[in-house]
């Protein structure tokens, strides 16, 4: 038998060779694992998808995530596997099952890799995983959305309503042709005097100036690197690596950020003021901050500007571009003509009286319905020890729902008239199901500022319908359903043509 002997050089050769092998078999060992034998295996979904969290994390990063998973529902049906530990529902069903309390079952955690704090060690209602931290700030903040609040505040958001519709009169005055408005901005610039008049106690000023104040800047800054931040969390042994590549100006934007709020939010709790805000029924009710600290006021706060500007403006500026498709003109009609058949001049418009148009509310349900700003859903976790989810990550995924023909008849076609009552509903309408949408989410986390949100969309249609004629320039029409999504729908401009109403 000869002997064979083997260098220091081709020892170093087969070293490399077999680590090369073990680098390469793994991930191939854990695509096969997680075809085959994962727990989730036996549900339906694409193969690739179940394999690796990689075409899932492509897919959210050049926004075509909400897309794939309406194709995804569409073949593989209501409930179907989306990632290797995550599994995706399309029914109305389970906005109850995973969102709401169910008697003898745990309740879904917020999903870690979407809903962290940055660069903070004090908790906030909007990103806690703590149910306890939850119910104790969400308990007093309540009182600054309720109806008597609200009431409050209507003096100073219609204040910024008719501060909207006389700078678009002041762009229209020069020409009987009117002016090209790029109303996305527009709406933007409302929503932000309005949240940071009502969070911050002193107003950004965007509609005075017709132009984005720096902090606005820096949100949006912060609203990218929330989005972007989430997916490296998926690998954490590489999330510090992945983070290096983010770029500078969302990291520098997103510190601009919270300090600004910070030094604005704490300002107005110093002020102790008894004006009509989010603060004064909140710190009536924390006087001596019993309930919720310093820190935590100012952490909270900062988020609910978040969810209380970017989310109200997104889907006005939907509602708003689907109302000048040329394909919409008969729906713009009927709500111009609710509107100016009941008021004559804006002083009829106030708290009550924009509450009683049906058709305008139908026209805010289906642009709610179509232009969701969170489409993709809210992540959920399964709880310890399991539950009858069976799986890991699980979330409704809102655009799938929405746009689903087995819930709605012609779900990409915007139909106000599917809302009305029973007896003025199209007939080939009846069947909607219309209790699938649920643009401000269910149970414990359901959004508390619907009420607002509404009466911001109520009054601004109504005085921007009173006041103009809205039309779309051939070559200025764009798609709603076009714009990118990163978690949040990345709005694109929206030239609309005003002019004063003859």
């Amino acid at each position: 038998m000869g002997i064979v002997t083997l260098s220091v050089e081709t020892l170093d050769q087969h070293r490399v060779l077999v680590a090369f092998i073990v680098l390469l078999s793994y991930p191939i060992y854990n695509s096969l694992y997680n075809i085959y034998f994962h727990p989730l295996s036996h549900h339906p979904g694409p193969k690739l998808w179940a394999a690796s969290r990689i075409p899932f994390i492509y897919s959210l990063l050049t926004g075509q995530l909400i897309q794939r998973t309406k194709e995804f529902h569409e073949k593989y049906g209501d409930f179907l596997r989306l990632a290797p530990d995550e599994v995706s529902f399309a029914s109305e069903q389970a906005w109850n099952e995973i969102y709401a309390f169910r008697p003898g079952h745990k309740r879904a955690l917020r999903d870690k890799a979407y809903y962290v704090a940055p660069e903070s060690n004090v908790d906030n209602i909007i990103t806690t995983t703590d149910f306890k931290f939850h119910a104790r700030v969400r308990r007093i903040l309540s009182s600054s959305f309720s109806e008597g609040s609200l009431r409050a505040q209507y003096s100073l958001i219609n204040s910024k309503a008719d501060l909207l519709v006389s700078q678009i009169q002041r762009l229209t005055a020069s020409s009987k042709e009117g002016a090209r408005v790029n109303m996305t901005d527009w709406l933007n610039f409302f929503t932000m005097d309005v949240i940071s008049d009502l969070a911050f106690g002193e107003s950004f000023g965007c509609l005075e100036r017709g132009d984005y104040h720096e902090w606005v800047h820096t949100l949006f800054a912060f609203l990218k690197y929330m989005s972007l931040a989430a997916a490296p969390r998926y690998y954490p042994t590489v999330e510090f690596i992945l983070k290096m590549f983010m770029p500078k100006s969302v990291m520098e934007g997103q510190r601009k950020h919270m300090a600004y709020a910070r030094e604005k939010i704490t300002r107005r709790i110093d002020l102790k003021s008894e004006r009509p805000d989010f603060m004064t029924p909140f710190m009536k009710n924390n006087v001596n901050f019993e309930s919720v600290s310093r820190e935590e006021i100012v952490e909270t706060f900062n988020f609910v500007i978040i969810g209380g500007s970017e989310t109200t403006a997104t889907a006005m500026t939907g509602i708003f571009n689907h109302l000048t498709r040329k394909e919409n003109k008969h729906v713009l009609e009927m709500s111009t003509r609710e509107i100016r058949d009941k008021f004559s001049e804006k002083e009829e418009i106030t708290f009550d009286t924009i509450q009683c148009l049906p058709y305008l509310d139908a026209v805010i349900n289906e642009g709610l319905r179509m232009c969701n700003p969170v489409p993709g859903g809210l992540p959920r976790v399964v709880p310890a020890g399991g539950d009858t989810y069976c799986g890991t990550r699980l979330a409704v995924r809102t655009f799938a729902v929405n746009r689903s023909d087995k819930l709605f008849e012609n779900p990409n076609t915007f139909i106000p008239g599917r809302w009305l009552p029973d007896d003025q509903r199209p007939k080939e309408y009846s069947q909607d199901n219309l209790a699938a949408s649920k643009p401000f989410s269910v149970g414990f986390h359901s959004c508390l500022g619907r009420p607002l949100a509404w009466l911001e969309m109520r009054l601004v249609i109504v005085k921007l319908l009173l006041a103009f004629d809205l039309a779309v320039d051939n070559g200025d029409m764009v798609n709603f359903d076009h714009f990118p999504v990163i978690m949040l729908i990345q709005k694109l401009p929206m030239r609309i043509r005003v002019r004063n109403r003859n």
